[in-house]
């Protein structure tokens, strides 16, 4: 193939690649258009590497999140070119791994997916401006295996996969190819709960008094009632407005436990982002918002995340409810941390404040619901978000969204939930799988930038699998 033909090739499997996500979801794109830029960045030198894939980046972002420019105008382009140093880092380190020798078929397969793990766990998680959207695993929904490796794990084997037909490993990608996507792998449930109703409330800056209202339309059954995040955007324990008194009322008169956004006051005019419980009218729990939002006024981090103690439905759930759960707030949902602490901590269930707001494009809010999903299906817990302009949704253990309020509605979503308290091979253990790729990437590199000389490159070896 031509050079022309080949950057033509580049660029149109980039803009696929957007189209492997919500609101689209089809995910054999994101596959193939990994699979070609791996392609092309055969026998090419480790700069003309490092720019194919900032090239391949800054159109697949721009595309997949183009929704930034609503929100942050020109400087989306910045943003977008950050987030593409990181494939323009996987092509210079594909094409220095070629030029050094790794041109046998199992560790050059091998070698691709550490590289394309390593630099897409550090994008998603670790730099300043980490941002986990649009990564290769969170693709692949409904995410077989999540509850073992996690979706970065997930990506780490798509991307082995890719790479071993590339290499033409074939039985190793056969393999590959029927644990990420042929074989639906399920762990024992050791105890769950009696169904439990709940409602979660979509409005977007209302009025305590129209949340409140809308409370009230919920099913007589609910036990457990969610409010967005912020919706109470002061500290409602310092007011002398009312606003308390009022939420310990509703939570007494619907015999449910209110969970809600908040505020909460510290030194100076310094503040932290909150979700508040109330259960038959105390104050029973808190957490404060671990990741808060880049570039937005969000408060300070809150403490190490962990669990509380609830009891719900004495009066008519058989047997009732007692035991912990989890409140993370928005963001902390996108990342992998904050979850997996709370179910460590003993957490039976997640309860999410979230707000995306009503100005920005609903293509926003539809990829950010997403993100809750992973996380229920990695640490197999059910999650109920109530989100201030959408996407609310009741989630199973599994990460299928059971009811579900589309972007830009107001209104009441109501389903069951049940609680469960097994821990997940990837809550345990699982979620170092893309620490160790990135660990085996970096001791692989520094092994070959110290001791193999550099040569021109080779062509691509078949190599036993």
């Amino acid at each position: 193939m031509d050079r022309a033909n080949r950057i033509l090739l580049l660029f149109a499997s980039a803009a696929a690649y957007a189209f492997a996500f919500p609101p689209y979801g089809w995910w054999p794109l994101a596959l193939l258009s990994v699979a070609v830029l791996a392609g092309v960045l055969h026998q090419t030198r480790p700069a003309h590497g490092f720019r194919a894939g900032f090239a391949w980046g800054l159109l697949a972002f721009g595309t997949g999140l183009s929704w930034m420019w609503s929100l942050f105008g020109v400087f989306s382009i910045a943003l977008w070119s950050i987030l593409s140093l990181f494939p323009a880092l996987f092509g210079w380190l594909v094409c220095t791994a070629r030029q050094r020798g790794i041109t046998t078929g199992w560790r050059l397969a091998l070698f691709i997916a550490l590289a394309w793990t390593g630099t897409e766990f550090v994008r998603c998680e670790l730099m300043p401006l980490k941002f986990p959207w649009l990564h290769l695993g969170l693709a692949l929904e409904p995410w077989p295996l999540a509850s073992w490796v996690g979706v970065y794990g997930l990506g780490f084997l798509a991307a082995w996969m890719i790479a071993s037909l590339i290499t033409r490993c074939v039985r190793l990608a056969a393999l590959l190819m029927a644990g990420v996507v042929l074989v639906p792998v399920r762990e024992p449930e050791l105890f769950k709960s009696a169904a439990i109703p709940v409602t979660a409330i979509q409005a977007e800056t209302a009025p305590l008094n129209d949340y409140l209202e809308l409370s009230r339309q919920a099913p007589p059954e609910t036990r457990l009632i969610v409010w967005p995040e912020y919706a109470v955007s002061k500290d409602v324990r310092r007011s002398d407005s009312g606003e308390l008194t009022a939420i310990q009322d509703i939570s007494i008169s619907s015999k449910a436990l209110l969970v809600f956004g908040t505020q909460k006051r510290l030194e100076g005019a310094r503040w932290q982002n909150t979700a508040l419980a109330i259960n038959e009218g105390a104050i029973v729990g808190e957490h404060g918002k671990n990741h808060t939002v880049h570039f937005f006024n969000d408060g300070e981090h809150g403490p190490t995340a962990s669990a509380f103690e609830v009891t719900l439905g004495e009066d008519r759930l058989e047997p009732p409810f007692h035991g912990k759960i989890g409140t993370p707030i928005c963001f902390d949902c996108d990342f992998h941390d904050v979850v997996r602490r709370m179910v460590l901590a003993g957490a039976e269930f997640l309860v999410v404040p979230s707000m995306d707001a009503a100005s920005w494009p609903a293509r926003q809010h539809i990829q950010h619901a997403q993100l809750f999903r992973a996380r229920a299906a990695e640490n197999r817990r059910c999650m109920i978000v109530a989100a201030s302009s959408g996407v609310s949704q009741i989630i199973d253990q599994n990460g299928h969204a059971t009811a579900s309020l589309d972007a830009m509605q107001r209104g009441v979503l109501s389903g069951t939930i049940t609680a469960i308290n097994d821990l997940t091979f990837f809550t345990r253990w699982g979620w170092l799988t893309p620490w160790l790729a990135l660990s085996i990437l970096l001791l692989w590199t520094l092994w070959l930038l110290a001791f193999s000389k550099p040569k021109m490159p080779q062509p691509v070896e078949a190599g036993s699998d």
